[in-house]
This record gives C-alpha cells, structure tokens and sequence, in this order.
C-alpha cells in the first residue's frame, strides 16, 4: 500500500526564480528596475488635470503619429534625442530599426484600461442604437421622446472613449523627454 502512494506522489520543484527573473516576468517596467537603462516619459501638463508623467520603457507598444503616419510598435531603443522602434519590412521578411527624433513626433496615443468606464465607452453607444432600433421596430415609426436618451447613451460613450483613449498632441506643455533608472 505504501508503495502505492509513494507512486503518485509529487515531488516539490528544486528549482526556485531568482529576484531578477521574477521582475522580468512582470513586464517591462520591473525589468528596468534590474539594470540601469533609458527610458522615454511623456510628460504631460494639463491647465485643468495637473501633471501627469507616462513612461514607456524598452519592448513597450508605443502608439504614435510622426513624419504624417501613425505607428503602433514596439518601443526598441532609447537615446538621447530620438527612440528606434522596430518595423517588419516584408521583402526582406525581417524586423528592421526605424529612428525618431523627438521633434518629429506629432502625438502619442495611450491606451488606458480605466475599468468601467473603458467597458463603457464601447456599450453606451450600441445601447444607444439597440434603443433607437428596439423602439422604431416596437412602435413602428420614429418616436422623438426616444432620441434624447439614445442621445445621451451615445455622447456618455464618445465621452467614456475619449477618458480612456486621449491623443496627446507633443507641444510646450506635452513633453517628450529620456530619462535613466538607477
């Protein structure tokens, strides 16, 4: 019988992550923690929200618009005065550096996941629609007492998207700038 058990026991793993390779599984950030490095900050300096600093580190997705064309890559290198992103070229069917200098940068678009209120930007405005829809197929005709609640569910939605996915135009008070981890 003891035999038995012995068979299906399950022996603890002997091999414990170190401090480093933990931070580099939680993302980005913690991995910049573990060597000094560069990073890009986005300093952003509202008259009405105060300021707000957004870091992107190395291997980030960077979601951007420079040289008239928006990118969405992921964040490669940082310098002094410019950031390397990495393009896919499909003739040559590899990876290639792509350079920005600050001053190219147009905007940066964020992608925040505020919750609820994300969620929200995206249901109000069908709820809105499946409303007016619902109605017009109910009652058969146009009823205007529907419309300013369909309205309303819409523009909360635009709202709702805007709050979570704000284009920052790069000017005196929306800075791009590098700094270091220590």
């Amino acid at each position: 019988m003891a035999a038995l058990f012995s068979h299906f026991s399950v022996a603890q793993p002997t091999d414990t992550l170190t401090t480093e390779q933990l931070l580099q599984r939680k993302g980005t950030a913690y991995s910049a923690l573990i060597r000094p490095s560069r990073y890009l900050a986005l300093d952003v300096n509202h008259a009405l929200g105060g300021f707000r600093r957004y870091r992107f580190f190395e291997g980030d997705e960077l979601h951007f618009k420079a040289r008239g064309e928006k990118f969405r890559e992921e964040l490669y290198a940082v310098t002094d005065t410019s950031f390397t992103i990495l393009m896919a070229n499909e003739v040559m069917n590899r990876d290639e550096p792509v350079t920005f200098r600050f001053d190219e940068v147009q905007k940066i678009m964020l992608h925040r996941r505020i919750p609820f209120v994300t969620a929200a930007g995206t249901i109000f405005p069908l709820a809105g629609g499946v409303y007016l829809i619902a109605d017009v197929v109910n009652n058969r005709q146009l009823n205007a007492n529907v419309l300013p609640v369909t309205g309303a569910f819409i523009l909360s939605g635009i709202l709702f998207h805007w709050l979570s996915n704000p284009h920052i135009k790069i000017n005196r008070n929306h800075r791009l700038k590098v700094l270091r981890t220590y």
